[in-house]
């Protein structure tokens, strides 16, 4: 296992997988935004104020935050 050897490696490495996994987050919900193509989400939570719609988008971010969590800890 890697280990960094001076503070700057490790704020390095902390970048690195931030960007990494800041990108994967948005593949991820990019990729539940294609899977459910009839839910407009920039519509519903704009305009109707959509409380459900912003519950199940914030379970979506949470369910691929903890996937990635256990992929990048590994």
């Amino acid at each position: 296992m890697w280990q960094p050897q001076t503070f700057g490696m490790a704020l390095l490495a902390a970048a690195a997988f931030g960007v990494v996994g800041i990108f994967l987050m948005m593949l991820g919900f990019k990729a539940f935004d294609i899977i459910t193509p009839r839910i407009d989400i920039q519509k519903e939570l704009a305009e109707h104020h959509n409380l459900a719609v912003s519950i199940v988008i914030a379970a979506v971010i949470l369910g691929i935050s903890i996937l990635l969590h256990a992929v990048l800890a590994a």
